[in-house]
């Protein structure tokens, strides 16, 4: 597999010249990236230093070699649900005790961005389909075989912070530069640090990665929860990432649309890799249901996923392969587990999307 750095961007929040000297290398300090508003925050994606002392050059290739030495299938296995993190861990410790309850509205008109169809029909090799009785831990496995459409633009993140390694999940959806894969912000970044070593692995499978490891180049949060990891509401982030074989990503297997500032109560199809019990992460898992008013800028539906499943993205208008993005797998109350939370997407949501989109690899 090849990569190659960034170019032809186009949009308003444009990198600066060090960003495009340093994306993509094995051991270049990271550059911060903000926007003219500042409510946005980025970085150019880094190696741990244990894995950059073990990369053979400085260039993007060398990079993504030393990355895919790295995520062995024991180490992806190994890694923990991001519930393990432990800036999540504190967040999640007093949430119950500061959930904000005043009503969540949309901010502005309701916007939306289509799905797009991939440019050709995506490859997998060596991999086959889970075997029903390989499946009896997931409670909830729906029927996305390796290969559907939806399978394909969701996946499964892994990830270094504060010196572990973690599991989430995202979706790739449809932006100008089709680089554009959207998350948790604290699949992202915890405590004012950034993860390292970030892949997303699309329809992994039972240990699998029929379609390739796919590399971060940058990544992308809100800034109030860059430097508030309670501020749930605006717990959403998105990563730019590298080129496949040539290939960007959302060119490869196509990408979701994404919506905000539409009423709540839109009926959703939930998607991830839970891993805290009673599942383990192996398979793609789907929930659907109406979503409801979480207060404090939040929604949430009766969802049963767990940690792991953070970032995996909510469809809505779903029409069994592609939907619209509004909402994501983000975080539960002790005393409400059925139910899963997820930041409303409103404005936050499109500073967000109108700053990534037009980067491309």
């Amino acid at each position: 597999m090849s990569t190659r750095l960034l170019r032809g961007l186009t949009a308003a929040a444009l990198l600066t010249a060090a960003a495009l000297t340093t994306a993509g290398t094995a051991s270049a300090s990271p550059t911060t990236l903000t926007t003219s508003t500042n409510t946005v925050i980025g970085t150019t994606a880094q190696l741990s230093p244990e894995v950059a002392s073990t990369a053979t050059g400085n260039g993007p290739d060398a990079r993504q070699q030393a990355l895919a030495a790295y995520w062995t299938p024991a180490r992806m296995k190994a890694a923990k649900p991001d519930t393990e993190i432990p800036s999540v861990k504190a967040a999640l410790a007093t949430r119950d005790s500061n959930r904000t309850t005043s009503a969540t509205r949309p901010q502005g008109p309701s916007v939306s961005v289509a799905p797009a169809a991939p440019a050709a029909e995506p490859k997998a090799s060596g991999t086959t389909t889970v075997a029903p009785s390989d499946m009896s831990t997931q409670a909830y496995f729906p029927n996305y075989p390796v290969g559907h459409p939806t399978a394909r633009t969701s996946g499964k993140v892994f990830f270094t912070l504060g010196g572990g390694n973690y599991v989430c999940s995202a979706t790739i959806v449809n932006t100008e530069g089709k680089s554009s894969v959207w998350t948790a912000a604290h699949c992202l970044t915890g405590n004012q640090a950034w993860a390292t070593n970030w892949v997303f692995v699309p329809n992994y499978n039972n240990g699998s990665a029929p379609y390739g490891y796919w590399y971060a180049i940058q990544l992308w949060a809100k800034t109030a929860f860059f430097n508030n990891n309670n501020d749930f509401a605006n717990d959403v982030g998105s990563a730019v990432m590298a080129r496949n074989g040539g290939w960007r990503i959302a060119d490869y297997f196509g990408g979701q649309g994404i919506a905000w500032n539409f009423p709540i109560g839109q009926y959703d199809y939930a998607f991830g890799y839970p891993a805290a019990s009673p599942f383990n992460g192996e398979v793609l898992t789907a929930e659907n249901g109406s979503t409801y008013d979480g207060g404090g800028g939040t929604i949430y539906m009766v969802n049963y996923m767990t940690g792991g499943s953070s970032g995996g993205g909510w469809l809505m208008a779903f029409d069994g392969n592609w939907g619209y993005l509004n909402g994501h797998n983000d975080f539960k109350y002790t005393t409400m587990p059925q139910y899963m939370f997820s930041p409303y997407y409103g404005n936050q949501v499109a500073d967000l999307y109108n700053t990534i989109r037009y980067y491309s690899a």
